[in-house]
């Protein structure tokens, strides 16, 4: 019943997982859930004397001293069960959560559950406290509410009544009274769609060979699937297990939404600073904390780069991510495994067959020639002349033409280069007059979206593009037909702007900027000359890393491609980066295969999951080779 606590919690929720469908998971606060005041609120209720609460600490992330003798009540509304193919709807079960930040005197918590109106409890239970409870350390206190009677009430106006209660003198400081929701049998079918909603998410861990549902605000994340043989599997852990902490560290409240909070105290953030610091304290082990059937367990997972002396004495590993050797071995063996028999890679042939290609081709490993010539092969067969392209051609011509550019200058494949020539002459001549008089592109030539706004997510991709072609040797015109659209979409620092690039000139957003801002930059770099975007575009990037997988609808390749700009326009910020970042590839890396792809925040299912994390970051391991005129390198042959 008891956990400890690493820091008090901000906010008080009752959640429940909510059936795909693309909804967020649903989120309802227990009215002053987080004790943050002493006079009663909407759905609140005190009884006992003023003194007897007190809130303690700075404004928005307040606990409340309570004495013996308190006894208050939430009132709020339990939504009906979530529904999803495959699932029990009444085999939901209840969590309610309080955490004890300090105890002095000894005495209980009494909780108990009522209908509104009724005097009647439909379940209570009795929680004892005492200093020795408490043992210095934080801790969580919990009760489980039992799947049939939890059924029961759903869609109800419930009262959450809590005594404090002592024979002598009893202090506590309390904080953040939560109520959750979790099913015994979790399944896919309960994730969110992808696309910026806020989940439910799948969290893989290729670490730990552990697959599983995190939810926004959530104390706790589900287990859904394990890997067979993977340290989860061979620890015990299973389907249904309910990871309520880490080394002994109750979860915070998690947040999927991009930024800080995400970077910190996501649930995959979490699981990845766990091993980042066994990994630093030679730990062999990760211990989780779980509830299964109503039991608390501890399982020990040794996952295998900490099981191994090398690596684990090795504290650096994977400081660099995808740039150090272990793991950019495995990104380019998946890679070189997964081409499909015609020369593209599963998923996306317009994004993924471009990508695996440019990524063998960065390696100039001669072993991967006959791979990058049927890739080469694969793409002039689905699309021979690009100025045919219709639909949303500009993502196509975008990532086939940086293939065919970098082959060219890879091989002098005259194939190659009349392919781009063709491209970036046609290109200038589809453009239309976006709302401002400026040409600009929207996704293909037939015209401009958003009430002509247009959007410069493809744009970006094209300029990376007429960079690439004029380094070999074409008179590419694509910059200069659409630089007055492109700066009208900057947010320019010159007129108090962030310095990221804007979505289009009237949405210049600070949250889905990274690639867009990281391939603008790395067209102007590659360009040369006096370019005067670059400098703010990365350092609005540095500023604001935490929203790197938020990029415009496909948060993987996105970040991948956003951290490759900023590699090659600004190394030193980008090997100040990267490094922050261990936690995340310590956990998605499965030594061996390679990259488990969690749920970014942004993204669209057609590149696949492990598809498109291993091929991005392959291709972003060419940033170590330097193999590709698009990582860095030159343009040799």
């Amino acid at each position: 019943m008891f956990r400890r606590l690493s820091r008090s919690m901000l906010f008080l929720v009752l959640g429940t997982l909510w059936a795909g469908q693309g909804f967020a998971w649903d989120v309802i606060p227990l009215p002053n859930g987080d004790l943050q005041a002493q006079k009663p609120v909407q759905g609140y209720e005190m009884n006992g004397s003023n003194a007897a609460i007190e809130t303690l600490g700075a404004e928005g992330n307040r606990a409340a001293r309570v004495q013996g003798g308190t006894d208050w009540r939430f009132t709020f509304r339990l939504p009906p069960a979530p529904e999803a193919e495959g699932l029990d709807p009444e085999a939901w079960f209840g969590r309610i959560s309080v955490d004890v930040l300090a105890v002095q005197g000894r005495g209980r918590v009494d909780l108990a559950l009522f209908r509104a109106g009724k005097r009647k409890a439909v379940d209570q239970t009795r929680i004892k406290v005492s200093e020795k409870t408490l043992a210095g350390d934080l801790v969580r206190l919990e009760w489980l509410l039992p799947a049939k009677r939890l059924a029961a009430l759903a869609d109800q106006e419930l009262v959450l009544q809590v005594e404090v209660r002592s024979p002598g003198r009893l202090e506590l400081v309390l904080d953040d009274f939560a109520f959750e929701r979790y099913h015994p049998e979790p399944s896919r079918k309960l994730l969110g769609k992808p696309n910026g909603h806020l989940g439910p998410d799948w969290l893989a861990s290729g670490a730990l060979g552990l697959y599983a549902i995190t939810e926004h605000k959530a104390r706790a994340f589900s287990v859904c699937r394990v890997e067979p043989d993977g340290p989860a599997d061979k620890a015990g852990l299973r389907r249904g297990d309910l990871v309520t902490a880490i080394e002994g560290v109750p979860l915070a409240a998690s947040s999927i939404a991009p930024g800080w909070d995400w970077w910190r105290d996501s649930h995959e953030a979490r699981l990845g600073r766990a091993l980042e610091r066994a990994l630093l304290a030679q730990d062999s082990k990760l211990r989780l904390t779980i509830l299964r059937e109503g039991a608390q367990l501890e399982i020990a997972l040794a996952p295998e780069f900490l099981a191994k002396k090398k690596w684990r004495e090795e504290s650096q590993l994977l400081t660099r991510g995808p740039l150090d050797a272990a793991l950019r071995e495995d990104l380019i063996a998946w890679v070189a495994a997964h081409q499909n028999r015609n020369g593209g890679w599963p998923k996306s042939d317009v994004v993924n067959a471009a990508l695996g290609g440019l990524a063998l081709l960065g390696t100039r490993d001669k072993a991967h020639r006959e791979a990058i010539e049927r890739c080469q092969a694969f793409l002039l067969q689905k699309n021979p002349k690009p100025s045919e392209m219709t639909g949303l051609a500009y993502w196509s011509i975008a990532f086939h033409g940086w293939f065919f550019a970098e082959h060219y200058l890879a091989t002098g494949d005259e194939h190659s280069l009349a392919w781009v020539r063709e491209a970036v002459e046609w290109l200038p001549t589809t453009t239309h007059p976006s709302k401002w008089g400026t040409q600009a592109f929207g996704h293909g030539p037939s015209g401009l979206p958003y009430d002509d706004k247009a959007l410069t997510a493809p744009a970006a991709h094209l300029l990376v593009l007429d960079a690439l072609a004029r380094r070999c040797g074409v008179d590419s015109r694509v910059w200069e037909h659409i630089q007055p659209y492109m700066e009208h979409a900057w947010s320019d620092p010159a007129q108090d702007g962030h310095g990221g690039m804007g979505y289009n000139g009237s949405h210049r957003d600070r949250d889905e900027f990274w690639s867009r801002s990281g391939l603008t930059a790395l067209a102007e770099e590659l360009r040369g000359g006096e370019n005067h975007m670059r400098r703010a575009l990365t350092a609005f990037m540095v500023e604001r890393h935490p929203w790197m997988f938020n990029s415009h609808a496909y948060g993987e390749p996105g970040g991948a491609l956003g951290l490759l700009g900023l590699a090659v326009v600004d190394r030193p910020a980008f090997e100040q980066i990267l490094p922050q970042y261990r936690w995340r590839f310590l956990n998605a890396w499965q030594p061996g295969y390679g990259l488990r792809w969690s749920t970014p925040h942004m993204g669209s299912p057609y590149m696949g999951e492990d598809e498109i994390m291993n091929l991005a970051y392959a291709l972003l391991a060419a940033v170590e080779t330097r193999g590709l005129v698009l990582a860095g390198g030159a343009p040799d042959r």
